[in-house]
């Protein structure tokens, strides 16, 4: 026994006759709602692209800034020598290397115009001359948080030097010269925020293409959605014309094809109702005719045998056993035609009504394969009269069809029928302890068959599910007319 639920489509009649059935009852959640993919397929391409494509700059910017650093420095390094030692040249003599002050006065243009830190130092001194970093503008504290992080993966050679000389090229001490990572960190900083705001400009253009697709695509939504409820079984959903001729064309098919399916669904129902009806007329007309004909016979024949025995008893007792056993024989000819006629139409179901009917039917013993009989037990909830008489025949049917299953296919010790009757539906669950080894699909011989044929034409629906931890839970549900026609 499989441990999902399955539904257990009407079958076993010809294609010709066979209404083409819903997979699953109008209204019903077939499964996941249709959901046109291609809508959040673009999108998330186009957004996907565009964060590459920014993460691809502002990783450029990164390399560029750090390749300018480095590949300017030794220009700079020399420009800033230059200033230096013209201005050093200017203030000290060739002589006096041991005293001498270098102010960093000259670089400040300079600085305006190119971000830098140096650093000079002296020959004979362990500590800087003068040390600063010049920068084209304020440095916010962002720019300083990325400092740390451009400086780690600095390309090439990330300091310049060059000798700081008095008059006559006499060497006073060395000039160092490095990026201003701090002033980088904030050109990638600003750099970075020109690409956020593309960024978000671009996530406008994403809203507007969003929108515009899924107006373009909400026809084709609106297909899916339509496609889905058809094969839900909802054959009165229909397309609205839409304004694109195309989409007009296709709408226009498909409302033609579920009004046609439609109208063959409901005629097939029809004539597969008219032969269930059919059926259980001859049934009925074949069980009067067996009770009027061969059952006053065989009663017939019975008291003759009996009035034989009675009499060779008297007068010629050679014959009494021949007597006994016609009398036997006739007797149990006509409990099989009792069991024949109840077969084929139950008397009591004429007699004394649905429910009294039901009873009866659960109280037959059923043999089992193994040792003992069906233990069967009725619960009713609603009142039977509300079923028109056309339809008490096929629940009583159900019924005895699903007992017979749980004999026959599930060898069940125990099963409970429950039956359930409402203003707009009547439910029919039948649950057994068998094991039902390969029953969860209708296949010939298990009895599923015939009884979805009868579902179906009624326009019900029947379920067979495991239940746990053993046996078969059988549900079938039945629309009811409203009680107008009934009364009528």
């Amino acid at each position: 026994m499989q441990d999902a639920r399955h539904t257990v489509p009407p079958m076993s009649l010809p294609p010709s006759v066979l209404p083409a059935p819903p997979l699953a009852a109008p209204g019903t959640n077939t499964g996941a709602r249709p959901v046109l993919h291609l809508r959040r397929a673009l999108i998330w391409r186009i957004v996907l692209i565009a964060v590459a494509v920014l993460l691809s700059l502002a990783a450029w910017e990164v390399r560029v800034l750090r390749q300018a650093a480095t590949a300017e420095l030794p220009a700079t390094a020399s420009l800033v020598a230059q200033l230096l030692n013209d201005d050093l040249a200017r203030r000290t003599s060739s002589f006096d290397r041991i005293d001498i002050e270098v102010p960093l006065t000259p670089l400040e243009r300079l600085g305006r115009r190119i971000s830098f830190c140096v650093e000079v130092q002296h020959l004979m001194r362990d500590r800087p001359l003068a040390q600063s970093c010049l920068s084209e503008e304020p440095v916010t504290d962002a720019g300083r948080l990325l400092a740390p992080w451009l400086r780690a993966g600095a390309i090439g050679n990330a300091q310049a030097t060059r000798l700081l000389q008095l008059q006559a090229g006499i060497r006073a001490g060395t000039i160092v010269v490095t990026p201003n990572w701090d002033s980088l960190g904030q050109m990638l900083w600003q750099r970075w925020l020109v690409l956020g705001g593309f960024a978000l400009g671009f996530v406008g253009v994403v809203a507007a293409v969003a929108l515009l697709v899924d107006r373009s695509l909400r026809p084709a939504n609106e297909v899916l959605t339509a496609l889905a409820r058809l094969e839900g079984g909802d054959l009165s959903v229909r397309l609205p014309p839409f304004a694109l001729s195309e989409l007009r064309s296709i709408a226009g098919s498909f409302n033609r094809l579920a009004a046609r399916w439609a109208a063959t669904t409901a005629r097939q129902r029809l004539l597969t109702e008219r032969l269930l009806q059919v059926r259980e007329e001859e049934r009925r007309r074949l069980a009067r005719e067996l009770h009027d004909e061969m059952g006053q016979s065989l009663a017939a024949l019975w008291a003759e045998a009996e009035v034989v025995s009675t009499l060779a008893g008297q007068s010629l007792p050679q014959l009494r056993p021949s007597a006994d056993a016609m009398s036997r024989t006739t007797e149990h000819l006509l409990e099989g035609l009792q069991r024949v006629l109840s077969d084929l139409r139950p008397p009591a179901l004429d007699r004394f009504g649905l429910a009294q009917a039901l009873q009866a039917l659960v109280a037959q013993p059923r043999r089992r394969a193994a040792q003992g009989d069906l233990h069967a037990t009725l619960e009713i909830d609603g009142d039977t009269e509300r079923i028109p008489d056309s339809m008490r025949v096929h629940v009583y049917r159900i019924v005895q069809e699903a007992l017979t299953n749980a004999v026959r296919h599930g060898d069940a010790a125990q099963a409970r029928v429950r039956l359930a009757c409402t203003e707009r539906q009547v439910s029919i669950e039948v649950t057994d302890n068998g094991s039902h080894v390969g029953v969860a699909v209708p296949v010939p011989g298990h009895g599923l068959l015939g009884m979805s044929e009868r579902v179906s034409a009624l326009g019900g629906t029947l379920d067979v599910a495991p239940c746990l931890p053993g046996g078969m839970r059988l549900a079938v549900t039945l629309p009811l007319p409203p009680l107008e026609e009934t009364l009528a």
